[in-house]
């Protein structure tokens, strides 16, 4: 089963910063943690390497416990052990580890040590049980601590030949290809996966077209809709648009300024040059939301509607109607309005209020590539108001450890790449570890509080609603960008489930019947 993606993934180094291909291929096929995220109902975990974990809420050691299962083994045939555990867990604590750390909210994990058992039982001398130490109790520790993954000992620093203990393991990896083989046969699901890097979105198709591969996880922008909509497509492929949680932000430092007031926040915000940003500098629209929360499931297309031409019924969305520069127009219209009506005046191309310059510096890292192109956009756009806006810039590390946590900014890029389940307590709740704009908001913090405390997916979603509505009221940060796409699945294909907008590999397969091979044999 071969997926067609733009780029291998840089690493699949499970402690590493992973780009999304390289998450999926850790999470689904290399590594396996203590526990793996699934389900619609708390704790919203299965059993992976370990057989039981309970949560232990004492105040001397606040965590969880966790048994490893009997007879777990890595891909070199050596058994999984506490000590691999315990190693595996340490490589996230100390300074290394923390941006792993930030980035999948385990901010409180401080220690990992042996156990004798579970919280409350009965001693147990086996050597299988390990403790996770929080510094605080957290409701969602559980699913939290999938993202560890355990590696043997003697391999932690050896990220090229990756050894782990998932269903698959690594065979062979070049420029073009990364193949990886089951390890047990399971009947109906792919023996073998490649990943292919195909950047030419042309090429791609043909390759698809052809049964040479059978994802093709992102079609090129300038190939939507006109390729999708030929006849035949419709007939062996199914289409999906998604969404990925990766948001492109501009943080407003809350605390003090001119940027601090509701008013001219919602100006910026009118202003934010969204056409120029998707014709210009992404190449393609983005999914139109108010605030960084995933709150958009992989949705079909309607690859028949769009061969008979109603395109309007076919699910395409935004990509249909993306924003233009007639749009901006109007919204910088309605952006000087709200000034004037703050009373800072337009006066011979700068905007003053009581002999006051209105200037909001703009914080970010001077990265070439999107960072300028957006950075150049903005400043562009708020200089047509009148709004002064000159770079301050370092290096990220620099920005974020001594500018936004320490509050001395007034407006600032960022990007929040998360999966769909995020928990926002750290970035927007008033006691977030992470709470770099400074918001403070009982009703925003009670909606995230209702979502690590929800037992069911309804929950969680009508959580997420919430929360999403009050940071789109408050706006502490808006959404310049949320990436949207087309992936395109052969129909031989089974078990087709999306986790973070990306199909799950390790449940694929083809229908009865039906393989590679047999569909480059038909007519």
């Amino acid at each position: 089963m071969v997926v067609a993606v733009r780029r291998l993934p840089a690493s699949l180094d499970p402690f590493a910063e992973l780009d999304p291909w390289g998450q999926r291929v850790v999470d689904d096929l290399l590594f396996e943690g203590l526990v793996r995220r699934q389900g619609d109902n708390a704790p919203w975990i299965e059993m992976a390497l370990a057989d039981r974990c309970e949560v232990d809420h004492d105040p001397a050691g606040r965590g969880v416990v966790c048994r490893l299962r009997e007879g777990a083994q890595f891909h070199d045939g050596s058994p999984v052990t506490r000590e691999d555990a315990l190693l595996s867990v340490n490589q996230w604590l100390g300074p290394r580890g923390q941006g792993l750390r930030q980035r999948h909210g385990l901010d409180g994990l401080r220690a990992a040590m042996p156990a004798d058992g579970p919280p409350s039982g009965p001693k147990d001398s086996s050597g299988r049980w390990l403790r996770l130490v929080f510094e605080h109790d957290d409701p969602l520790a559980l699913e939290k601590i999938a993202a560890i993954k355990i590696v043997p000992r003697g391999r932690v620093a050896q990220p090229d030949q990756p050894i782990g203990s998932g269903p698959f393991r690594f065979v062979a990896g070049d420029d073009v290809h990364l193949m990886l083989e089951r390890t047990h046969k399971a009947p109906g699901l792919a023996g073998r996966i490649v990943l292919r890097a195909i950047d030419d979105g042309a090429a791609a198709l043909t390759a698809l077209r052809r049964a040479e591969v059978h994802v093709l996880a992102e079609v090129a922008p300038i190939h939507v809709p006109k390729e999708l909509a030929k006849p035949a497509m419709a007939a062996r492929f199914s289409a999906y648009l998604i969404s990925p949680a990766r948001f492109d932000l501009l943080l407003f430092n809350l605390r003090e300024g001119p940027q601090s007031g509701p008013r001219m926040r919602a100006a910026l915000d009118l202003a934010a040059p969204r056409g120029e940003l998707a014709l210009q500098v992404y190449g393609l629209p983005g999914l139109p939301v108010t605030a960084p929360v995933d709150l958009h499931a992989p949705a079909p297309i309607d690859l028949v509607a769009l061969a008979e031409g109603r395109d309007a019924e076919a699910g395409l969305g935004p990509l249909m109607a993306p924003p233009t520069v007639a749009t901006d127009a109007s919204g910088r219209a309605a952006a000087d309005a709200i000034l004037n009506e703050l009373g800072w005046i337009h006066e011979r191309g700068v905007r003053r209020r009581q002999g006051v310059v209105l200037r909001l510096p703009l914080t970010w890292d001077a990265s070439p590539g999107l960072a300028t192109g957006v950075a150049r956009a903005l400043r562009g756009a708020w200089k047509q108001l009148g709004v002064q806006a000159p770079s301050v810039t370092a290096s990220w590390p620099y920005v974020q450890a001594n500018l936004l946590r320490a509050g001395k900014f007034s407006v600032a890029l960022a990007r929040l790449a998360s999966g769909t389940d995020v928990d926002l307590y750290p970035w927007f709740h008033s006691r977030g570890a992470h709470n770099l704009t400074g918001v403070a908001d009982q009703t925003l913090d009670a909606a995230i509080d209702t979502y690590r405390s929800a037992s069911t997916r309804v929950d969680r979603d009508r959580a997420k609603q919430a929360i999403a509505a009050r940071l789109g009221e408050l706006r502490p940060a808006l959404v310049l960008h949320a990436p949207l796409a087309v992936t395109l699945l052969s129909r031989t294909l089974t078990g087709v489930q999306f986790v973070d907008d990306l199909p799950r590999l390790d449940r694929l397969g083809f229908a009865p019947g039906r393989t590679d091979d047999a569909w480059i044999r038909e007519p």
